[in-house]
C-alpha cells in the first residue's frame, strides 16, 4: 500500500507536447504503471488552449480536479463539456477537438497500456 500526495503529483510534471498545436503544452506526471504494464495512471495539467486527439489502442478514464475541458468529435456530431467532479471517457478511435476553456488539472487512467504509448510517456522524462 503507498499514499501518493498532492504535492507528489506536481513535482514531477514534464512538458507534454501536441504536434496539432506545436505552441500548446501540457504537464503531465506518469506517477503509476502496473507491475504487467497494462494500466497506467497520471496527472495533467494544462492552460487554456486546444489540440487535435486520436486515440489508437487504447481507452481513458478522465478526472477532472479543477477547470473545464471541452472535447467535439471531428464530424462535430457530438460535443461533451466536463467540468471539477466530472468523470468521462475515451475510447479507442475516438477522434476529437480537445479544447481548455480554463486551467484544468486531471487525473488519467490508460488501458491498455500500448507499447508505443509507454515509450512516448518514457521519451518526456529524458
Amino acid at each position: 500500500m503507498d499514499v501518493i500526495k498532492k504535492a507528489d503529483l506536481k513535482k514531477n510534471v514534464v512538458n507534454h507536447p501536441y504536434d496539432s498545436n506545436p505552441d500548446y503544452f501540457a504537464k503531465v506526471n506518469m506517477f503509476y504503471y502496473s507491475e504487467d504494464n497494462k494500466f497506467a495512471v497520471g496527472y495533467w495539467e494544462a492552460p487554456v488552449g486546444w489540440f487535435n486527439a486520436t486515440i489508437k489502442g487504447f481507452n481513458e478514464l478522465d478526472l477532472i480536479i479543477e477547470g473545464e475541458i471541452e472535447a467535439v468529435s471531428e464530424d462535430k456530431a457530438k460535443t461533451v463539456i466536463v467540468k471539477k467532479g466530472d468523470i468521462f471517457t475515451i475510447e479507442d478511435g475516438d477522434r476529437f477537438l480537445w479544447k481548455v476553456n480554463q486551467p484544468t488539472k486531471a487525473m488519467f487512467f490508460i488501458y491498455p497500456l500500448t507499447p508505443d504509448l509507454k515509450d512516448f510517456f518514457d521519451s518526456l522524462i529524458m
